[in-house]
């Protein structure tokens, strides 16, 4: 146990003392990581799968959904039982390590005691996975990249250690795994839903709350 807490912080000493610079990339990567984003996508792909009939795209939003349910019990419960303070909280730490380190996302880490898990590494894991087997690997191709990134961005901003961003990781695999596992028979319910009158209508309410609950989850987070 003292060998990975002493690797996890040598890990977190290296990725934070990496040259920082507030860029636009690195400002597009913490919006991008954040849950609102993946949940207003789940809310494109609605809307391109009913728009303009897109079985794909309908399905895509519904594992998403089915996804952030399931990651939204598993994930909260962490956060509010493991009070794991993040690293630009922890003093003894930054003296252990001779290292002064700052909160660098101010606005999605201010919560000193909600390091484990990193949700970024989660959301974007669990999304991306999930889009990528929807889609192919097309998709695959063009988002896979951000998993990686966002594993290396949270310890660089100092707002995680490198064993949040691997449980956030780890967290997302299961996570799909059980998405995957659910889809078929939920599938099969809502293909039964489609028959009755209102169906469309009650989709859209349903993807309302989504966004109102999800977002009104995330502000307590940040």
């Amino acid at each position: 146990m003292k060998r990975l807490i002493a690797l996890d912080q040598a890990l977190l000493s290296w990725a934070y003392a990496r040259p920082f610079k507030r860029t636009w990339f690195v400002k597009a990567l913490i919006i991008i990581g954040d849950a609102p984003t993946w949940m207003i996508t789940t809310v494109m792909a609605a809307l391109i799968g009913q728009a303009f009939n897109q079985a794909a795209f309908e399905q895509l939003a519904t594992i998403l959904v089915i996804g952030f349910m399931i990651s939204q019990i598993t994930f909260g419960q962490l956060k509010i039982h493991v009070n794991r303070r993040r690293p630009y909280a922890n003093p003894q730490l930054q003296q252990a390590l001779n290292l002064k380190i700052i909160n660098r996302d101010p606005a999605h880490g201010s919560k000193e005691l909600e390091s484990f898990p990193s949700g970024h590494v989660l959301w974007t894991t669990l999304c991306v996975g999930l889009i990528s087997f929807q889609l192919g690997i097309t998709a695959a191709l063009i988002l896979g990249w951000l998993i990686p990134a966002m594993i290396f961005l949270r310890p660089f901003l100092g707002v995680h250690y490198p064993s949040d961003a691997i449980a956030g990781l780890l967290l997302a695999i299961i996570n799909l795994s059980l998405t995957l596992a659910l889809a078929p028979h939920v599938f099969n319910v809502l293909n039964e839903l489609k028959n009755y009158h209102g169906y469309s209508m009650a989709y859209w309410i349903f993807m309302i709350i989504f966004l109102i609950v999800g977002f009104k989850s995330w502000l307590k987070r940040v």
